[in-house]
């Protein structure tokens, strides 16, 4: 497996600063390996879901395109007549606890409270339930006694070993799919790519970015474990929206025009490619941690920037849009640009493992 594995290429100087957490990487990976052990041994105990059970995940920290994903997945449970509850953890929402993002009927939090990623979800499937808080199980209890969810789609769930899942998609970046090939902290990874044994099925997002060989790599390792084909997506911009939301623009109104980049993302270099195949000339950025919680004077400060840059827009994602404060949503230079997964493989292979998920829990039930 490791000759098919391609790794981000390392300069040496950065190979030198990284050494010294090659221990801790030993240790992080020793650790996740004692506890998949102790699940496999049946110490630790999956707890199994009233509902069934869909878990999104990865193998790497960041930017793999897992909300998308899991947008994705709820539009189409939604077409199948499903009654959806989106379940995660909240991360950087300040809220503590089990909580009600949504009832599918409106937001019941904010992004501060929640985190960005499940209010986008909320705003995003209109309809669909989300549900935020450490344990997952618990959250599966709530969705189906209280909210008469029928089927549950876990956001960041691979390594969630706590609730039983029904199907266990995998996302690996196309740009990207193992990064260093090292585990956390000395690389990205969570796990090794041995870890897609226990997956039913890989996708592989952002292929229009990625390497024909490093791709090709990916889908050979993640055919080798999960024994079945993957699913390959795409980005696609659908519209361009005023910073509230509100008002939506068609992606070619960003042709020609000089953009400051605004965002709080793990990779915004996918960010920026998209903003280049739309036209969009950028001029300058504005660069955050992942999840950043935006201050009303730091987008104040931004806004100036992009003033004294000559830019016409700052251009977000929508993920960052929803953190940004409630007071500058409506500045007039905002733009947020909204995409959406486009599968170019794999379509036929995703609706018969959804069908078989569902079809396998309702005998399971019965009987």
């Amino acid at each position: 497996m490791m000759g098919l594995l391609h790794r981000t290429k390392e300069p040496l100087w950065q190979k030198l600063l990284l050494a010294p957490l090659s221990p801790p990487s030993q240790l992080f990976g020793a650790a996740a390996s004692a506890r998949k052990r102790l699940y496999d041994a049946g110490i630790l105990r999956q707890e199994e879901a009233p509902i069934p059970v869909i878990s999104v995940g990865n193998i790497a920290v960041g930017g793999a395109g897992k909300t998308p994903v899991v947008m994705e997945l709820a539009c189409r449970l939604q077409a199948m007549g499903r009654t959806v509850a989106v379940l995660a953890a909240g991360y950087r929402g300040e809220g503590k606890g089990a909580r009600v993002v949504s009832r599918g009927e409106g937001l019941v939090l904010d992004a501060k409270d929640a985190g960005d990623e499940p209010v986008l979800v909320a705003k995003r499937c209109p309809g669909v339930q989300v549900l935020v808080g450490p344990s997952r199980a618990e959250l599966a209890r709530i969705a189906a006694n209280h909210l008469r969810a029928d089927v549950a789609l876990l956001d960041d769930g691979f390594q969630h070993l706590g609730v039983a899942r029904d199907l266990d998609i995998v996302v690996l970046d196309g740009a990207s799919p193992f990064g260093n090939g090292r585990l956390l902290p000395r690389g990205p990874l969570r796990e090794l790519p041995e870890a897609l044994e226990r997956a039913d099925l890989c996708w592989i997002s952002k292929v229009d970015e990625g390497d024909a060989a490093e791709l090709e790599a990916a889908e050979a390792i993640a055919r080798r474990f999960t024994a079945r084909g993957v699913v390959r997506s795409r980005y696609r911009v659908s519209s361009i929206l005023t910073g509230d939301l509100a008002t939506e623009e068609p992606p070619q109104s960003l042709s020609g025009k000089q953009v400051l980049l605004l965002a709080g993302l793990a990779r915004p270099d996918s960010f920026r490619r998209t903003l280049a195949r739309l036209g969009a000339r950028v001029v300058g950025d504005a660069l955050f941690g992942d999840h950043h919680g935006f201050t009303q004077r730091e987008i104040e400060t931004v806004l100036s920037r992009a003033r004294a840059r000559g830019a016409e827009l700052v251009c977000v994602t929508e993920k960052d849009a929803v953190r940004i404060p409630p007071a500058l949503r409506q500045h007039e230079r905002l733009r947020v640009v909204r995409i959406e997964t486009e599968i170019v493989q794999g379509e036929e292979l995703l609706g018969e493992c959804l069908r078989h998920a569902l079809e396998a829990k309702a005998v399971q039930r019965a009987g």
